[in-house]
């Protein structure tokens, strides 16, 4: 380099891959050289996984990235069973984490400066190379219920989210400082703060530092109009605090109240408050987020919030909330000693079929509990109106918002059977029929369900041996659109979904601690989503014949075909009859294998017959005006109309 033969910034690099200096190989790990020839333009490298490696010189400059000195990498490497005593040692736990995080230093040149480090970083560089893989584990949650523990780390709230180390204070001040942090900007991430404190411990004799909590909080509920849910939540956590710090001693209220007054902190706002501001509508929308605890405060509130209305707001909640609403708001509304007008809401909705999957399901499961008078008055209707949900979830291609609800159908051995104990044999035999004649549900399923049937009402075997051979020979007829639909709906299921869900489970697995594991659970759930919906798809697209009605008769109304009605009073209404997967209901376009479709079809121009104006509304004589072939967009995917 004195002399010029080697340029400065080449120097430089060579000397990075001297004897005695540590490198990063994707593949081999971190390596120590320990000897090289210039000459020869060779390095010779003890990796961890690979012992006297011996590279070219230029193979090296590509492949390999100098460690700089200090890295906790190099430490690893040296003193590996050191390394592994301090991590294993509950005493020396977090100095090890504390040395790791601050010891992770760029690996890009030019860069020096400590990297921040989330928790999956910490899995890359330390399993197998100082945790075992057998028991990262176990070791991952002792060290992650330490850190949490400890002030100086803040733990990330959600994925993507660096672990920080700072300066040393107490727990409450940790907290303060932590819901600081994220106070006006994400109250999401307030949330899961608080949640994730131990608040009675944490702030346990804290009156000042409580106020500025609360401080905080307030402002928070008051001006934030982006978040919702997270309101709700902040005052219910706010309240359990008060609770908790001041509690019924009433030298401890007067410390609090006197520490709030410091603050400026006025009159808080109540849940009541903030929920008379809410209608029906908004909060179906994500109390279903909230956990049940919560849930019930909401619902505890909604009687002080809306004294007039209260009864009304909490039924729409439970019909149009979610899974997650069904039960609690129920209890509550049963509990109030308001159920009449609740199972009166019900039975209407049982006859409409107009019901959730969600409200079904909790019919179905407590048909032996809250529910059972309702039940009871409509096992007729009930078995109709959860088929109905089923082949409406399957024919409008929705998120399989039924999905659920067909599960529990097959899976629950004793719910096809109650629904038709105790109504005669006549009575349960439409509810077979249509059970048998669903396209929806697998042949093994359906006749699963016929036989456990049969245990109550023998005779219902002559519907399977009338409709066999009819069923043996039935198709679905679809259009190309909607075929071209599942198809791609399949595709991505199996190419995309489940390999990104096997990631996703391989992911969260290695975070430990299933049984609490939120991420891992929801990612099970949905393998089993996946996988039953690929199934059925499968099984679909093999029964289905594509076609694109072309020469269809416009004679008589059927597959295909476009039917205007009008009514004596010079109403016009047009429904458009296509295949078995075809339903657009605002649209008007209906399945042929539907209960109006069935109904529209066979009709000549002239025919009289009552149809509903809209689906699921009241029915009128209407006559049939024209038939015409059903247009084209409707029939061909997207970029595929054919010109003639």
């Amino acid at each position: 380099m004195k002399t010029g033969k080697i340029p400065v910034d080449f120097a430089t690099r060579l000397d990075k891959f001297s004897p005695g200096k540590y490198v990063m190989h994707p593949d081999r790990g971190v390596g120590k050289v320990i000897a090289w020839s210039l000459p020869q333009q060779k390095v010779k490298i003890d990796f961890e996984k690979q012992k006297g490696y011996v590279m070219g010189l230029k193979l090296a400059f590509n492949q390999l990235t100098p460690i700089p000195e200090s890295h906790f990498l190099i430490a690893c490497y040296d003193n590996a069973e050191e390394c592994r005593k301090r991590a294993d040692n509950k005493e020396s736990m977090l100095d090890f984490i504390r040395d790791v995080l601050t010891h992770n230093f760029s690996l890009r040149e030019g860069i020096d400066e400590v990297l921040p480090m989330q928790p999956e970083d910490l899995e890359k560089f330390l399993i197998d190379r100082v945790i075992p893989a057998a028991n990262w584990k176990s070791w991952w949650e002792k060290a992650r219920a330490a850190m949490r523990d400890d002030p100086c780390f803040r733990m990330p709230t959600r994925r993507g989210e660096p672990i920080v180390l700072r300066e040393a204070a107490s727990a409450a001040e940790a907290l303060l400082d932590d819901y600081d942090s994220q106070s006006g900007r994400s109250l999401e991430a307030c949330v899961r703060i608080l949640d994730q404190a131990h608040l009675d411990d944490v702030l346990n004799g804290q009156f000042e530092i409580t106020a500025k909590l609360i401080g905080e909080m307030e402002n928070d509920i008051t001006h934030s109009h982006n978040e919702p849910q997270h309101v709700l939540e902040l005052i219910i956590i706010r309240d359990q605090i008060i609770e908790s710090v001041a509690g019924k001693d009433e030298a401890k209220k007067a410390q609090l109240a006197q520490a709030l007054k410091a603050e400026g902190v006025g009159e808080l706002t109540t849940l009541a408050q903030r929920l008379s501001g809410i209608t029906s509508e908004e909060i179906v929308g994500y109390i279903g987020e909230l956990s049940t605890a919560r849930q019930n405060l909401v619902y505890e509130a909604l009687p002080e919030a809306l004294p007039d209305s209260w009864l009304a707001y909490t039924t729409n909640i439970f019909l149009f909330g979610g899974p997650k609403v069904t039960q609690p708001a129920a209890k509550f509304i049963i509990g109030k000693g308001a159920k009449e007008q609740l199972f009166s809401d019900i039975i209407n909705g049982i006859q409409r079929q107009s019901l959730s999957p969600d409200v079904l399901i909790w019919l179905c499961k407590e048909r032996d509990g809250d529910a059972a008078e309702v039940v009871n008055k409509t096992k007729m209707a009930l078995g109709a109106a959860i088929i109905s949900a089923i082949e409406r979830d399957s024919s409008e291609g929705g998120p399989n918002r039924a999905l659920r609800l067909r599960n529990l159908l097959v899976e629950d051995k004793e719910l096809a059977p109650d629904l038709v104990r105790g109504i005669s044999e006549l009575d349960a035999r439409p509810f077979a029929k249509a059970l048998y004649d669903s396209s929806v549900l697998p042949d093994l399923d359906r006749n699963l369900l016929l036989a456990n049937m049969m245990k109550v009402h023998p005779s219902l075997q002559q519907v399977v041996l009338t409709r066999t051979t009819h069923k043996e020979k039935q198709t679905l007829y679809v259009s190309l659109r909607s075929y071209a639909a599942r198809k791609a709906e399949y595709e991505d299921i199996v190419n995309v979904r489940i390999p990104k869900n096997k990631h996703d489970l391989e992911i969260t697995r290695a975070e430990g601690d299933l049984r609490e594991n939120g991420g891992y659970q929801d990612a099970k759930a949905t393998r089993q989503v996946l996988m039953r919906r690929s199934e059925e798809l499968s099984r679909l697209l093999a029964q289905a014949t594509p076609t694109d009605f072309r020469d269809v008769s416009c004679e008589e109304t059927g597959m295909g075909t476009q039917v205007t009605f009008v009514s004596d009073k010079g109403l016009e209404v047009t429904y458009t009859i296509l295949g078995a997967w075809d339903s657009v209901p605002e649209q008007r376009v209906i399945s042929y294998s539907s209960k109006l479709g069935g109904k529209l079809i066979g009709h000549k121009v002239g025919d009289t017959l009552r149809i509903p104006i809209e689906i699921g509304g009241e029915q009128v004589k209407m006559t049939v005006k024209s038939i015409v072939p059903a247009p084209k967009e409707l029939i061909y995917p997207d970029g595929e109309i054919p010109a003639n």
